[in-house]
């Protein structure tokens, strides 16, 4: 009886070792026929990426060239959508293209992928080429270009190669389906085999099924639980900006109370603070000993320095509650504007005004008035005694570093605008400050003003989307740096109606 015990002890330790020995087996091969498979299809996804890729740049092409072709024999501008939208659409077509090439099995996928591209941009910025001198009514020299033999020249090197790309990844694709079908086959003798080991763990399976599923159900009370707790707190947090946000738009309200005031309320004790100064000046003077002139004439200068401090800090604050809408703005137009405002100071200096050609660009035309009005006036205004003014006003386009800061820097294309004077400048550890309100670098004596001009400058910048910068040295002039998109919209601006810079 025990030695038929033992007997049938050993023969389930036995059995248990086979199918330990079985599963641990197949569970290698299962592992290892997965992972072929895993790999197989890894590369089988990489060629059709690919391919998809250069397809797509390869349609866009065609596309873009189709639309174009259309365009210059029937100069209808509905030719030039898929013009448009390839344009639109190269970069990202171009980043899928290059990326895929990086993963491609065909080492020398890269370079073929690298001078696809390369011909690509050529070809596509002949098409735009051409496009443009048609649309500055140059069709003769825009179809002399179509007629010769450099855009089909470009077309057949990039046909060439797109084939020897396509080819060669197909070629690939079919060797990877071959092997993927092999070892799909392979994978069914897997199968098979471990179907008979899987039969001696149903009833284990089911148990464990079992547990999991009162496991699961235990997970889940606790996941509702949890997600009860969360929308309570989020519920609290939204009626907590709620909150901020209502006191955000009361706080705006007071500030628009505040400029209302500002603009009436103060600045009438000051028009008769002003109005009885005059008065004294002009009537009692000879009464006054020259104690009670010198209050006289502070009291004045006084009033007259609150005046203009009320008048800045409303423009300031203007900037962005009272901007108009954007429209296109010649800039050459404003800043002419600007010197003939500025005529009687450029006359007074023998200034000289040195002005480039400059763009149109969508904008707040008064803003940009204010702007340039206010940069030239400091270049006249900060001068040594026997120094003549020189100004220069240049553009370009901007470089990266220049781009540095700018958030919407993908977004819109951009101009860059150089103001340069010859004028006593400042030291560069104050480029920031001089940007601040009411900060000043000289006393009053010397030089007029509040010290709010170039704030504004700022914000009125910062609301068209851009930035702007100084660079100075004593003595030697101060560079001025505005970088502004072309095509761009008011940034946080709310759209009232009203000049930005009415006077109170």
């Amino acid at each position: 009886m025990v030695n038929k015990l033992l007997s049938s002890l050993y023969s389930w330790i036995i059995m248990v070792i086979v199918v330990i020995v079985v599963i641990t087996a197949n569970s290698f091969y299962v592992v290892k026929t997965l992972d072929d498979l895993s790999s197989l299809e890894a590369r089988l996804f990489t060629t059709n990426r690919v391919i998809n890729a250069v397809n797509k740049l390869h349609v866009a092409v065609l596309r873009a060239e189709s639309g174009q072709r259309g365009y210059l024999l029937t100069q209808d501008e509905a030719y030039l959508e898929e013009y448009k939208e390839t344009l639109n659409s190269f970069s990202s077509l171009a980043d899928e293209v290059e990326v895929s090439a990086y993963s491609s099995d065909l080492p020398q996928q890269v370079s073929r992928i690298d001078e696809l591209l390369l011909l690509t941009r050529t070809k596509i910025n002949g098409m735009v080429e051409v496009v443009e001198l048609v649309r500055d009514d140059q069709t003769p020299k825009a179809f002399a270009l179509l007629e010769s033999d450099r855009g089909l020249n470009l077309y057949n090197e990039f046909e060439e190669i797109f084939q020897s790309i396509d080819s060669s990844e197909r070629a690939m694709q079919s060797t990877h389906l071959a092997n993927l079908m092999k070892l799909r086959r392979d994978s069914v003798n897997t199968l098979i085999i471990s179907s008979g080991t899987t039969l001696l763990l149903i009833i284990s399976i089911f148990a464990l099924l079992k547990m999991n599923v009162r496991e699961n159900e235990k997970h889940q009370h606790d996941l509702e639980d949890i997600n009860e707790d969360l929308e309570t707190k989020i519920n609290e947090r939204t009626q907590e900006l709620r909150v901020y946000s209502d006191e955000l738009a009361r706080s705006n309200r007071e500030l628009e109370d505040f400029a209302f005031v500002a603009s009436h309320d103060l600045q009438e004790p000051l028009r008769k603070i002003r109005a009885f100064g005059n008065r004294l000046d002009s009537g009692y003077k000879d009464v006054m000993d020259e104690r009670g002139q010198d209050f006289l004439a502070r009291m004045l200068n006084a009033a007259e320095r609150m005046s203009m401090l009320i008048s800045d800090l409303l423009a300031f604050s203007r900037v962005s509650t009272r901007g108009r809408d954007f429209e296109d703005v010649n800039l050459n137009d404003v800043i002419h504007a600007v010197v003939d405002d500025l005529e009687i100071a450029i006359e007074e200096k023998g200034a000289q005004i040195n002005i480039a050609t400059l763009p149109t660009i969508r904008a707040d035309k008064s803003q940009i008035d204010q702007l340039f009005l206010n940069i030239l006036s400091n270049a006249l205004k900060f001068q040594a005694e026997d120094t003549i003014p020189v100004v220069n006003v240049e553009t370009s386009s901007p470089d990266p570093a220049d781009m540095e800061g700018l958030l919407l820097a993908d977004e819109y294309n951009w101009l860059k605008i150089t103001i340069a004077d010859n004028g006593i400048g400042f030291d560069q550890s104050f480029a920031e400050k001089i940007f601040a309100p009411f900060q000043r670098l000289h006393g009053r004596s010397e030089y007029k003003g509040t010290g709010i001009g170039l704030a504004v400058c700022r914000r009125i910048v910062e609301r068209h989307n851009g930035k702007i910068s100084a660079q100075s040295t004593p003595g030697e002039g101060t560079l001025f740096t505005i970088v502004l998109p072309i095509d761009s919209e008011p940034f946080g601006s709310i759209n009232n109606s009203g000049d930005s810079q009415d006077d109170a």
